[in-house]
Parts: structure tokens; C-alpha cells; sequence
């Protein structure tokens, strides 16, 4: 497997794209105003403790207070109970609830430190922790745990050995520590020097706590295309490439933090045509938003997407096969669970997934089926779960949720069929303009365009984003009149040139 990391950076919105084997896997948006934060430590203060649900309401400096459940706060819980804790999302039948009250821990008006651990969610509120992790490229630093884990895809005994005695040193100072799997290739020198790097960062939060009387941000979460690359294997690692040079700094300075991260990896797109025209990704991104989802044989997927679960229908479709019923089926739900795999990183499904693939007979095909489709997931960075069929002959699977999927995000309840369809946001149309902006200056050399659009794109124009409207015009020199029609669907615009021959 070869990574390309690929970065656009438009006026108030950044993408990244990772490719995989020239295939895209993930994508990740974030924007100026959304208010990113999961991974950010903060100094909250306690608004309002509710004893009967066993958890509290915190100010941190957020949109909506975030929300801490009394296994979030126990002192003394070892590594097992804080990983169970945030996998059943602070489920309130946990047997310390029932041997404590959470007014034992907190009260109102009390300052904590908390991190977060999923970002708000639809009308939900982030979820907190007090017990802090900060991931490096080799180890994660747990300052409120005391525990030593290793990869378990470090299967040398030696190897295995060495680190625990190098986890100890660290245990010893009163720290927690996890080796991650790139510890395994690495001097012991380098692994130190990003466990003291991370002590170092914990020092600076615990100052800042203490000075702090008012909810406030701490420390930012790792930047996400380190994470990604963080996360991503040297050998895997084809090239990083954005198009930004605020960008392509941070990513520098970090490769000359590690050394296992060549610089050579690291390319500025200077050409004028959009990085993601030129890589041909923003067709695959307008796939992301289609509930139909066809298949090589000419089958289909429909996914249907709730705030509380997702469902995936497997159709044959138009492909009537060669062989008898159980094959035609059986080459259906093999291709269905590849595509199945791929799109729930790629729309970042989380969650419940209900499957339904097409009925199949053999018992035998059944496995072959779900052994894929584990086999598939285990590529995934998010936890994933698939539990075998149903009575009902439905396949569930469960996906850890941290973020917003990709379709809640970059989509909003349509006007024209009362939500119960959706459309591209105001936002995300804004941004397109910005992009074919850019693309008309650059490879036009315009300097007069008028822009037509239907007029709820052009106030979001005009005034969520006026400020990056103006840098835009003053970075490329051109003027722009707008051109407010009401006849234009919501989605659609037209940019054309006014300049004199």
C-alpha cells in the first residue's frame, strides 16, 4: 500500500485527501468557523452536575457546554476501564455508578481539566475526559494512567522487552505510556526524545491550568495531516502534497522532528490548475454525497444515512451473471463489502451500519463474505466491530464516532422538499466559487469576472465570508460583480469574464 496525502487550502476551508493504491479512502474538511476540537485540552468549569444521570454539564470555551460522564472522572481507573468507557460512549449502568455518586468527584462551579474525545454532534454536546492522552509518532503519553501497553503488531519478544523497560523509565516519572507499532523499527534514542517531547507539552498545560480561572483552551490537538501522517507507516508514505506554504511549514517542521520522515516526500503544487482538478478528486468527493453507489458487475449500493444508524441496501441490479442464483449473488455481496469498506471511511459513517446484503444459501459464501469485509476494515483508523447475520439475515457493524460524517457536514436540509432531501450548504457553495475563481484568474489571466448566483449564496457571500471574499480579490487582483438571480437553483452559479479583448 502506497499513502498520497493531498492538501487544498481555499479561503476559510481546508481538505485533505488521502489516496491509497491511486484510490480515494478519506477526506477530511474543516473550516475556520467550525469550531474543530476533538483532541483539544481545555480548562472548564463545572455549570451544572445532574446526580440522577451520573454525569455534568462543563463550560470550556465551546459553542454548547460539553458533557462528562462520572466514568470520565475517576481517579485510579486503569487503561481497560478508560478504553471500555469510550467505547460504550458513557453508558450509565457501568458497575462504579452504582458504588458512587458523581457529586463524590465535582461540584458546581468547580475548575477541571478536561480534553475532548468527540466533538459535537448533531444536538449533542462534546464529550470530555479528565483523563488526558497525548499521541506522539511512537508513543501516546497518559499522565492520569498509570499503564504500560505495547502494539500487539510488535510480535518480537526482544523488541517487546526493550520497550517495556523503556516504558517503566517513563511509568516511573508518573506517567502512563502506549508504544505504538512505528516503536518497533526505531533507535530508543528517538522514542526518549518524543516521550520527553510529550512530557514537556503536559508540564506546559498543567502551568497554564494553573493560572487559568476562566474556560479556555490549553493546548491544540495535533494539526490533522500530521495525524495522518502520523499515523501512516515510512514505507507507506508516497509524498505529501499541498498547495499551501503555511501548510507545507508545519508539515517541514515536523519531518525534521522525526527522522524517519523524508524531506524529499514533501511537495508544494505550484501549477495553476486546482490540486484537486489536477488529481482528479473532486468527482470521487461528489460521489461522497450520492445515495446510489454502483458496482463493477453493475450491481448497486443505496445508503441511507440517520443520526442514529445507517443503513446499506445490496442490489444486483443490472448484473444477471453467468452462473446459477448463489453465484451471481455471491460475486454481488464480495463486491458490495469491498465498496461497503471503502465508503464508511470515506463518508466517515459511524455509528450503528445495518447491512442487508443479498440473501445467500450457502453458509459457506456467508463467511467468505463477512471474513472480507473484517479483513477490509482492519485497514480502517476508526474501531470497527461486524457481527455475523441476523435471523433476518442483516449484517450490523459498529464504527467508533469521534467527528460529523462527511455528508452532515458538507450538506444541510433542502428548502425545496421541506428536509426531507438535502443540497450542497450555502458554505460549501461559496467555496466551489472561491475554487473556480481561482481556476478562471489563473488559467484565463481574468481580471474583470461578474458572478451570477441565486441570491442566499450570494449573502453568505457577502457576509460569512466577506472578509476571505475581499483577501481572495486582493490576492489575485481581480474585481468581481455579483449578479443576485432567484431563477438559479441554490446550488448553481455562473462566472464569466467581462475583460476587453
Amino acid at each position: 500500500m502506497k499513502r498520497q496525502i493531498i492538501v487544498n487550502r481555499t479561503y476559510g476551508e481546508r481538505r485533505i485527501a488521502v489516496i491509497e493504491d491511486r484510490k480515494l479512502v478519506e477526506l477530511h474538511i474543516m473550516r475556520d468557523d467550525s469550531g474543530d476540537c476533538l483532541g483539544n485540552i481545555y480548562c472548564g468549569i463545572v455549570k451544572r452536575v445532574l446526580p440522577g444521570m451520573q454525569s455534568a454539564f462543563v463550560e470550556y470555551g465551546g459553542a454548547r457546554t460539553g458533557f462528562i460522564h462520572i466514568n470520565d472522572l475517576r481517579e485510579g481507573i486503569t487503561y481497560e476501564e478508560f478504553q471500555k468507557n469510550i467505547d460504550n460512549d458513557g453508558d450509565e449502568n457501568g458497575g462504579e455508578n452504582k458504588k458512587h455518586s458523581i457529586t463524590e468527584y465535582i461540584r458546581d462551579g468547580q475548575k477541571i481539566l478536561v480534553q475532548v474525545i468527540k466533538e459535537p454532534i448533531g444536538q449533542k454536546g462534546a464529550r470530555l475526559t479528565t483523563h488526558i492522552s497525548l499521541p506522539g509518532r511512537y508513543v501516546v503519553l497518559m499522565p492520569t494512567i498509570s499503564h504500560i501497553g505495547i502494539s500487539r503488531k510488535i510480535k518480537s519478544k526482544e523488541k517487546r522487552a526493550e520497550l517495556k523497560l523503556l516504558g517503566q523509565k517513563v511509568q516511573k516519572k508518573g506517567f502512563g505510556i502506549i508504544l505504538r507499532t512505528l516503536a518497533e523499527e526505531i533507535d530508543s534514542d528517538l522514542i526518549e526524545k518524543d516521550a520527553v517531547s510529550l512530557i514537556k507539552k503536559w508540564n506546559a498545560v498543567q502551568n497554564s491550568f494553573k493560572k487559568e480561572k476562566n474556560p479556555a483552551l490549553l493546548y491544540n490537538a495535533l494539526d490533522p495531516i500530521l495525524e495522518i501522517i502520523q499515523n501512516t507507516k515510512p514505507e507507506d508514505l508516497k509524498e505529501v502534497i499541498l498547495d499551501n506554504k503555511d501548510d507545507e511549514k508545519i508539515v517541514r517542521q515536523y519531518s525534521n522532528f522525526y527522522d524517519d520522515i523524508s524531506a524529499d516526500k514533501i511537495d508544494f503544487y505550484e501549477l495553476p490548475y486546482p490540486i484537486f482538478d489536477y488529481y482528479s478528486i473532486e468527482p470521487e468527493i461528489a460521489n461522497v454525497l450520492k445515495r446510489k453507489i454502483w458496482l463493477k458487475s453493475g450491481g448497486f449500493l443505496i445508503v441511507e444515512q440517520t443520526e442514529a444508524l445507517s443503513v446499506i441496501d445490496v442490489n444486483t441490479g443490472k448484473f444477471t451473471g453467468k452462473g446459477n442464483l448463489e453465484s451471481t449473488v455471491f460475486k454481488t455481496n464480495i463486491e458490495a463489502a469491498e465498496e461497503i469498506a471503502l465508503h464508511l471511511r470515506l463518508r466517515n459513517l459511524a455509528g450503528i451500519i445495518i447491512v442487508d446484503f443479498i440473501d445467500m444459501k450457502n453458509q459457506s459464501n456467508k463467511k467468505k463474505v463477512i471474513d472480507l469485509l473484517e479483513e477490509l476494515l482492519k485497514k480502517d483508523p476508526a474501531r470497527t466491530s461486524v457481527f455475523y447475520f441476523t435471523r433476518l439475515g442483516l449484517i450490523q457493524i459498529t464504527r467508533k464516532r469521534t467527528t460529523e460524517s462527511n455528508i452532515s457536514f458538507m450538506t444541510e436540509p433542502c428548502p425545496y422538499c421541506n428536509g426531507n432531501g438535502i443540497i450542497l450548504s450555502r458554505d460549501t457553495v461559496v467555496f466551489k466559487i472561491f475554487r473556480d475563481i481561482q481556476r478562471q484568474v489563473r488559467l484565463h489571466k481574468s481580471r474583470r469576472l461578474t458572478l451570477k448566483a441565486h441570491p442566499d449564496a450570494a449573502f453568505a457571500l457577502e457576509t460569512n465570508h466577506l472578509d476571505k471574499f475581499e483577501e481572495l480579490k486582493k490576492e489575485l487582483k481581480v474585481i468581481i460583480e455579483i449578479d443576485k438571480d432567484r431563477s438559479f437553483h441554490r446550488e448553481h452559479y455562473h462566472i464569466s469574464s467581462d475583460d476587453i479583448n
